[in-house]
């Protein structure tokens, strides 16, 4: 399943085996607990766990309510009618002591406030100048490029990145599989999805991005197959895409 965005703004994130630090853009907010359950959320939604992904990020906005970031995330998550009260409850805060990524972001939601259509390749840009080290700074700028600018190389080039800087971070190939289906591109598309799920094999998004690739491949038995796993480990939708796989190979 493709990773799901919102307006302009992009998911991102996820824990795995090396420090948020290393990972994720710097917070100028105190508080480990509530920064522990942001990258819970962020964690949650990049394998496309939103309800879950909701319910931490509220957690870490009651641990610290002047948490910048987590009000951009539940912003991303948010319907049409619940984000704006979260982007100015956002832009409402203190920016006095914001560090270069929060005072970037900040430039980003003041834009998108004003025109929810913005696109915000400037502020993308100057992420990945000011963290060019920084996985999450590089993902963003891979979502933007391909999901809403519908740049496949630009996606592709800042993905590898990602890639390069933290190879055990499994979404990223979720999203490289998914770049290369776009440029036709088969085989390198099943590689990245084939490690998706060898690091992330608890995770059900993984089978139902394999599930979606063999589909779109009309291999409509390995589908259902993919689609049937998914559904097993919890993805209650994947059964109907599992039972319409099947309907396809008749």
């Amino acid at each position: 399943m493709k990773n799901l965005f919102l307006s302009v703004l992009i998911l991102f994130g996820g824990l795995f085996q090396a420090t948020a630090q290393d990972f994720y853009l710097p917070s100028s907010s105190k508080s480990k607990k509530a920064l522990k359950s942001m990258y819970k959320a962020m964690d949650l939604y990049s394998n496309v766990d939103i309800e879950k992904g909701n319910e931490a990020m509220k957690q870490a906005l009651a641990e610290d309510p002047n948490l910048f970031l987590a009000y951009v995330y539940a912003g991303q998550m948010a319907g049409e009618g619940d984000r704006p009260a979260l982007l100015e409850k956002a832009l409402a805060i203190d920016a006095a002591n914001f560090n270069e990524a929060e005072k970037i972001m900040r430039m980003m939601l003041e834009k998108v406030q004003k025109d929810p259509k913005y696109q915000p390749n400037a502020e993308m840009m100057a992420l990945v100048e000011a963290y060019p080290q920084t996985s999450q700074a590089n993902e963003m700028a891979a979502l933007h490029s391909f999901y809403t600018s519908r740049d496949v190389e630009a996606g592709l080039k800042y993905a590898q990145k990602v890639a390069e800087l933290s190879p055990k971070y499994a979404p990223i190939y979720n999203n490289m599989g998914y770049m290369y289906m776009e440029k036709k591109d088969m085989s390198s598309a099943k590689i990245a999805l084939e490690k998706y799920i060898a690091l992330a094999p608890k995770e059900p998004n993984a089978y139902d991005s394999m599930a979606e690739y063999y589909a779109i491949n009309e291999d409509y038995a390995k589908a259902a197959e993919f689609y049937d796993k998914a559904a097993v480990m919890g993805l209650e939708d994947a059964k109907e895409r599992a039972d319409k796989a099947r309907s396809m190979m008749n």
